[in-house]
């Protein structure tokens, strides 16, 4: 399979047993769609940045979970942890699953060409507690024409 290089930085100051679990969760979602994610601190191809809110992004009290940005030299993940955390305790999900989506979401987002958001899977626009219990499940992955978008394009 193919490779992506992910960086991870904890701003949010994360536990690190949560940190552990969503990174297992992000790799097992790639591997799904073909690709093998390795966690790394060195030339990255993609940093997920953990903050501990929305900066910026709307009203304090948003949903919007996580940002994909796209620079001239870089592409970043924002994850915006209290809305992640928010998001499981509502649900009663676990806090690292429910990170894992969200990294592998905004992820998505960096690695999709054009439109990205989808009905169903994991690129579904708006999270809902069934969503995510797939997730814990497993069953949470990009589509076969994702992947195969992914793939394509790498």
């Amino acid at each position: 399979p193919l490779t992506i290089f992910l960086q991870m930085t904890n701003e949010a100051r994360v536990p690190a047993h949560v940190l552990e679990q969503s990174q297992n969760e992000v790799t097992r979602i790639f591997l799904r769609a073909g690709l093998t994610v390795r966690w790394t601190d060195t030339a990255p191809r993609f940093t997920v940045q953990i903050v501990p809110q929305v900066l910026g992004y709307g009203r304090a009290g948003s949903t919007v979970m996580g940002v994909a940005l796209r620079r001239a030299n870089s592409a970043k993940a924002q994850i915006f942890f209290k809305q992640v955390q928010d998001f499981a305790r509502l649900h009663r999900i676990g806090t690292g699953s429910v990170l894992a989506c969200v990294i592998a979401h905004e992820i998505g987002h960096l690695l999709l060409p054009g439109t990205a958001h989808s009905p169903t899977g994991l690129m579904q626009a708006q999270y809902d507690r069934a969503l995510v219990h797939n997730a814990t499940r497993g069953s949470l992955t990009f589509t076969d024409a994702q992947a195969a978008r992914i793939l394509a394009s790498r």
